[in-house]
């Protein structure tokens, strides 16, 4: 017996697009601050030692900088999947950045959680016995209540492995 396709979304696609954009030119304007104050600390010497300073550790403390306020702010904001389809005893988890996607039976998912993020936001939890843990992107929580109703109302009903 064919199932109809249930599909909830976590987030939107032109605000995951907006919000890396933002964060990537943050992350770079912070980094590029870094640089150009410890490459003028690097400079400046002594008065009667003249010396050719080398940008190399400047250049890496600005990357360095650069990166880490990127990866928090992905981390805390941009990670997690966003959207999830569940078919046939089957989901499918699509995550954007890096676009990829993940498909498992349902069966594997051992439990599902709704848990507060940030700012009234909430994230969907799917925990599997054998691939670890599944995490949402922030949504409303009314979004993931929907998704995480839905699911643990499925981990009750038998599949068969025909499907």
């Amino acid at each position: 017996m064919e199932m109809a396709t249930m599909s909830w979304s976590f987030g939107d696609p032109t605000g995951w697009m907006v919000g890396g954009l933002f964060f990537g030119f943050f992350s770079l304007v912070l980094g590029g601050l870094v640089y150009e104050v410890s490459f003028r600390l690097v400079c400046m010497g002594s008065l009667d030692e003249p010396r050719q300073a080398s940008r190399r550790l400047s250049v890496v403390l600005g990357c360095l900088m650069a990166m880490g306020i990127f990866f928090a702010l992905y981390v805390t904001s941009l990670s997690g999947f966003s959207q999830l389809e569940f078919r046939n005893g089957h989901v499918t988890i699509h995550y954007m950045l890096p676009e990829r996607t993940v498909a498992l039976p349902f069966i594997e998912v051992m439990t599902v959680q709704e848990e507060p993020a940030f700012k009234g936001q909430w994230r969907l939890v799917l925990n599997t016995g054998t691939s670890g843990a599944y995490e949402s992107a922030m949504a409303s929580q009314s979004a993931v209540h929907k998704a995480g109703e839905f699911l643990r109302q499925q981990m009750g009903q038998p599949y068969s492995l025909h499907q």
